[in-house]
């Protein structure tokens, strides 16, 4: 009897195992093909899509000492909410602070960055501010969007230093770091 009992006790031991192993093999299986998202590190559904953006080197008209650096990105939220951009960036070895729309539309000062959902090139170089409709704070949820983050930078900066793929970090609020690509084409 005794040895019996050893038997059946080694046979449920035996299962557990087995029970055990297939379990840690189905999430290691859905942690490597994203099927449990939030733990895998983008639980808000953030990603860049395409390769890589674009550096666009902005002067303002002759005289007027502005210069901008616009990152041109497309970023998809997957995610059911919408994200705030990050309060600060770091840029061209600076720190920026997030710009909020103004009930009159004005251009990113010299500390802080400004985010745009249509191409602010144009306002930028004849010194107008964009239109403050276009200025955005959030990236949307469920949505595919191309935006324009605008940091002014001074005379000597020089955007054929970023002609090869750099990254900036974009440290979202919720947590989630999402490393942008960007080039600035010299062609």
């Amino acid at each position: 009897m005794r040895s019996r009992r050893k038997a059946i006790s080694g046979a449920i031991t035996a299962l557990i195992l087995v029970i055990a192993s297939v379990v840690i093999a189905i999430a290691v299986v859905s942690l490597a093909f994203g099927l449990f998202s939030g733990f895998a590190g983008s639980g808000t559904g953030l990603e860049q899509l395409g390769s890589s953006g674009t550096l666009i080197y902005v002067t303002g008209p002759s005289g007027s000492n502005n210069y901008y650096a616009v990152i041109q990105v497309t970023i998809k939220n997957g995610g059911s909410s919408a994200v705030a951009f990050p309060s600060t960036i770091n840029f061209a070895g600076q720190t920026y602070s997030l710009s909020q729309p103004q009930s009159t539309s004005q251009l990113p000062t010299s500390q802080n960055y400004a985010v745009y959902i249509s191409n602010p090139s144009t306002y930028l170089s004849s010194n107008t501010p964009p239109p403050n409709q276009d200025q955005v704070t959030t990236v949307q949820p469920n949505s595919d969007q191309t935006y324009y983050i605008v940091f002014p930078v001074s005379s000597n900066f020089n955007p054929g230093a970023y002609s090869s793929p750099s990254i900036l970090d974009l440290n979202f609020p919720n947590g989630v770091t999402l490393p942008i690509t960007y080039v600035y084409p010299t062609t």
